[in-house]
């Protein structure tokens, strides 16, 4: 049991060890210790404003543009931003003010 242990303890010394002198050698540029990032094949990282665009210029819903539609999409205006929505709040005179 005591052997076991202080192998897998060598093991882990010796690549913990190993990532640090790749990290010291090679610093931020490593290709091959990266971030994992999200593929947009995954679905749901698109921007919503291309998305929006997409949508507007897919007359026939089949979640492909044809050339027509293509063109289509070069002519379409920008989509509108967004208003904020503010949320409501009681005046305080009217919080205070007694029920009628």
């Amino acid at each position: 049991m005591g052997t076991t242990l202080g192998v897998l303890t060598g093991l882990i010394v010796f690549l913990a060890s190993a990532l640090v002198g790749v990290i010291a050698t090679n610093g931020a540029n490593n290709p091959g210790i990266a971030r994992y990032q999200d593929s947009a094949a995954a679905g749901g990282t698109a921007p919503k404003e291309i998305v929006t665009r997409f949508d507007r210029a897919d007359r026939n819903r089949d979640g492909k543009l044809t050339q027509v539609e293509l063109n289509r999409l070069a002519k379409l205006p920008p989509p509108k931003p967004k208003t904020k929505v503010t949320q409501r709040t009681i005046r305080r005179d009217a919080a205070t003010a007694p029920a009628n």
